[in-house]
C-alpha cells in the first residue's frame, strides 16, 4: 500500500507504539491501533487492535529523541503525517520523540 493512502485511510492519533525495529533500509512498528477512532466503527466492536507497519526502501531515517528507539513502550502517536515522500511520526511518552524516514510503500499485518 502506498503510504499516502494509509495516512489518509487510517487515524493513528492516540495509537501506542509498542516496538520499533529499524534495520537496514526497513522499519518496523508494532501499534496498539485505536480502532474507535476508525471510519465505520461500531460500539460493540473491539477498541484496539495489534497490527504491524512494514516500511521497505526506507532511507534518511532520523530518530530524534533523549532516549533509544528499544526504549519505546506503549509511546502514544500524536501525529503520523506525509509529506514530499518523508514519513514523520511524533511520539509522547515523558517526552517527545519524532521519527523521519523517506518511503513510499507500507505492509500492514
Amino acid at each position: 500500500m502506498k503510504v499516502k493512502k494509509m495516512i489518509e485511510e487510517i487515524n493513528f492519533h492516540d495509537s501506542n507504539v509498542i516496538e520499533l525495529l529499524h534495520i537496514n533500509d526497513i522499519v518496523k512498528l508494532k501499534i496498539d491501533l485505536c480502532m474507535w477512532k476508525q471510519k465505520g466503527y461500531k460500539e460493540d466492536a473491539v477498541e484496539l487492535k495489534e497490527i504491524v507497519l512494514v516500511f521497505n526502501a526506507v532511507t534518511n531515517y532520523i530518530w530524534d529523541a533523549e532516549k533509544s528507539e528499544v526504549d519505546i513502550n506503549y509511546d502514544t502517536i500524536l501525529e503520523m503525517s506525509y509529506d514530499g515522500g518523508v514519513l514523520k511520526i511524533i511520539l509522547e511518552d515523558d517526552e517527545i520523540s519524532i521519527i523521519k524516514f523517506k518511503c513510499n510503500t507500507v505492509e500492514i499485518t
